[in-house]
């Protein structure tokens, strides 16, 4: 069972969190998006300390939402939390112990070198650039983030999202990933490396030579319109959709 609560179910008082004393059961689950009265939430500790009993914790779309526990009380390894447009979070760093972590369109956000031991971490569209601390994450989204250039550290990854990162040239250290989406990454053109790869998304990418991806087994070249032979892919699935 959940509790959602939100600005269109409850008008919150300033002491939100003394209100969601009574929700406080045995629920898995709290959504609190779009509450636009929490801003601080280190600033009276006590009041929140009980959200560790939580599994899941959305914030998702509160804008005036600027530090995030910097006091490390939500830190449980069972915890996915959604943090999704809070566009004024700036420090992350406490956030390393989480299970799943949501920080897309979190665009203050640029410094994630403490989130190394996130299981599932999504960046979407943050204005990030060093990911080296990342790659021991199991799943990586960092679609759309075109400040990334350098994803040498990233071959560890189980699943990774390198969409719309326009700036990525070089892949070469990505060969031992799983799943890996490589969709309109315009200025990869070497995917020699990438043949030990299970799941190879290369949509709209200007690639030309596939001829070392015979191993990969699943395997999107919509929209590579340089592709010209792929007699090398005899055994290869080749699919055709979207999946940027």
């Amino acid at each position: 069972m959940s509790k959602k609560i939100d600005r269109l179910s409850l008008e919150l008082p300033s002491d939100v969190f003394g209100v969601l004393r009574e929700f406080l059961t045995a629920n898995d689950f709290l959504q609190l998006c779009h509450v636009s009265k929490i801003i601080y939430m280190e600033t009276r500790p006590h009041k929140f300390y009980y959200l560790n009993r939580f599994l899941s914790l959305e914030f998702c779309f509160n804008e005036n939402l600027r530090d995030i526990v910097r006091r490390s009380l939500i830190m449980d390894k069972q915890l996915s939390l959604n943090l999704s447009s809070c566009r004024n979070v700036v420090d992350v760093s406490a956030l390393g112990g989480v299970h799943s972590l949501d920080l897309s369109w979190g665009v203050n956000v640029t410094d994630v070198s403490a989130l190394g031991g996130v299981h599932s971490l999504d960046l979407h569209c943050c204005n990030i650039s060093d990911v080296s601390a990342l790659g021991r994450v199991h799943n990586l989204n960092l679609s759309s983030c075109r400040n990334v250039v350098d994803v040498s550290a990233l071959g560890g990854v189980h699943t990774l999202n390198l969409s719309g990162c326009r700036n990525v040239i070089v892949v070469s250290a990505l060969g031992g990933v799983h799943t890996l989406t490589l969709c309109v990454c315009d200025n990869v053109v070497d995917v020699s490396a990438l043949g030990g790869v299970h799941t190879l998304s290369l949509g709209d990418c200007n690639v030309t030579d596939v001829s070392a991806l015979g191993g990969v087994h699943t395997l999107n070249l919509s929209g590579c319109d340089n592709v010209v032979d792929v007699s090398a892919l005899g055994r290869v699935h080749l699919t055709h959709s979207s999946q940027s």
